[in-house]
């Protein structure tokens, strides 16, 4: 009896030293010790990557105070052409509210629009990637900008010059004198970044006032999701969360629940609000880091091109072509004098590799070859019907030609709107007719003779009264030609309809 009670009791004291061993075990898994992850946090020159070496409750709060530092409210100004009040109320609003008139439209003739030039700012947001004071933010935070100032959350503030921009991408890079030390976030590895795990979103949703950055959590949603960002027929494969990303974030990073930054908060969808849907987009921090020396040298990126315009291989088409997988790149048409058509593509060929590497579909060929610069040969492994052939293609410069090209120094003034020369790689990526030439129109002028004459912004001129125009240039010397008449009869294509029209240009 008393041999079974002591068998007895000695059963159950080993049962609870086990149960304490694994309790204090699973506690010391699960949170991180208070002091590590505290030293982590406010230590000046620990970095934000060591803030989160084990998943808690704390990693969130200790990744922000390690990171919040290092992210920036950014504000620009440009000053642009506007439209007086008088021009929506009526001339003499002024007269009949104030017994005076406008005070800087009193020499303007009545009943006309007048314009004035207002300064139009903007917010967004940024972060710093290094002591010497680089920042990295969002190209369309910044793109047009005459005065771009950045402010730290706690206050204090630089005036920031833009060091690069690239439309593709929608990355810009910006530089600052910075009278102190900066808190650098450390750029992780966006290719590692799995659906499902913790991110972080910082930045300025709004531009709130109490000058501070605002914290979102949630998960990568979906990693890979191909969007157009700013230059036609590209896109870029972005990381998908459900971290509220709100007007005023773009250009802040998204970081892992390691501290790192794994993306630059870039897009959102609404669903009809101006706010959040749960569903934003971020530029992959590996997109940003393969051009950041050509921004930090040129100020742009140079890639290669081709000059074709592809689409996806389904499964029924490859079936036309006896392949057993939908993969590879159908090349829809070759654009004149473009490299492609001197190596000998031509339409309807089947692109299946590059440099021996497997092309999965037209958005994979075309990042491929963008990552390359003007003058590699790329060898194309390619079906024509039911053949194999092998192309060498040396590759020309991509034009980053865009929506708001406007501002390029090779754009012209006529007439009231602002023209440009076709170039074969804009006229492959607005998708026209093989072998278009002409002129194209960046912008209408309110109240001018573009306008009186139904042109818009996306006209393609190709023709003066019958006579055919190759670019700005020959348009001018074809209107000169036509003033006689004091009208000129232009043959307008536009992509968006898809078809040509006439419309009649009074020469003022």
């Amino acid at each position: 009896m008393r041999t079974r009670t002591l068998t007895i009791a000695s059963f159950f004291s080993i049962a609870m030293a086990a149960t304490l061993l694994a309790a204090l075990y699973t506690t010391q898994v699960r949170r991180p010790a208070p002091a590590q992850a505290s030293t982590a946090a406010v230590t000046a020159e620990a970095s934000p990557g060591a803030a989160a070496s084990a998943f808690g409750l704390e990693t969130f709060r200790d990744i922000a105070r390690a990171s919040n530092a290092g992210v920036v409210n950014i504000n620009t100004s440009k000053t642009v052409k506007g439209r007086s009040f008088q021009d929506f109320f009526g001339d003499d609003m002024m007269e009949r509210f104030f017994g005076q008139p406008a005070p800087d439209q009193e020499d303007a003739p009545r009943g006309r629009g007048r314009e004035r030039r207002q300064t139009q700012r903007s917010l967004g947001s940024g972060f710093v990637i290094d002591k010497d004071g680089y920042i990295l933010t969002n190209r369309h935070v910044i793109e047009g900008a005459e005065k771009v100032q950045v402010t730290f959350p706690g206050g204090k503030s630089y005036d920031a010059k833009i060091v690069g921009r690239d439309a593709r991408t929608d990355v810009g890079l910006l530089k600052i004198e910075a009278t102190g030390p900066l808190t650098v976030l450390p750029l992780g590895e966006s290719d590692k970044a799995e659906v499902g795990e913790w991110v972080m979103a910082i930045g300025n949703p709004f531009g709130l006032p109490g000058g501070g950055n605002s914290v979102t959590v949630g998960v990568v949603s979906f990693v890979g999701r191909d969007l157009f960002l700013g230059v036609r027929g590209t896109t870029v494969e972005m990381i998908q969360t459900d971290a509220a990303i709100n007007p005023g974030n773009s250009g802040g990073p998204l970081l892992n629940s390691r501290g790192e930054v794994i993306g630059i908060n870039t897009l959102i969808v609404t669903g009809g609000s101006q706010g959040s849907a749960g569903v934003g987009f971020s530029v992959p921090i590996n997109v940003a880091k393969e051009i950041l020396p050509q921004l930090r040298e040129k100020g742009k990126v140079v890639r290669g091109w081709i000059g074709v315009s592809i689409n996806p291989v389904t499964e029924e088409l490859a079936g036309t072509y006896g392949l057993s997988e939908g993969k590879g790149a159908y090349v829809s048409s070759v654009v004149a004098g473009s490299p492609a058509e001197k190596a000998g593509l031509q339409p309807e060929d089947v692109i299946l590799s590059a440099d021996a590497r497997t092309i999965q579909d037209n958005s994979d060929l075309s990042r491929y070859i963008s990552s390359k610069s003007p003058g590699y040969t790329v060898k194309l492994e390619l079906l024509r019907g039911k053949d194999r052939k092998t192309v060498s293609v040396t590759l020309g410069t991509f034009q980053e030609e865009t929506a708001d090209a406007a501002d390029d120094e090779d754009a012209r003034a006529s007439l009231g709107m602002t023209l440009r020369d076709l170039t074969p790689a804009v006229a492959e990526r607005m998708e026209l007719p093989r072998g278009t030439k002409g002129v194209l129109v960046m912008d209408v002028e309110a109240g001018e003779a573009a306008e009186e004459a139904n042109l818009t912004r996306g006209d393609v001129i190709v023709s003066v009264n019958g006579e055919a125009i190759d670019g700005v240039d020959a348009f001018d010397r074809a209107i000169e030609a036509a003033r006689p008449a004091t009208r000129a009869r232009l043959r307008v294509y536009n992509a968006q309809v898809g078809g040509y029209r006439v419309v009649v240009l009074r020469l003022k």
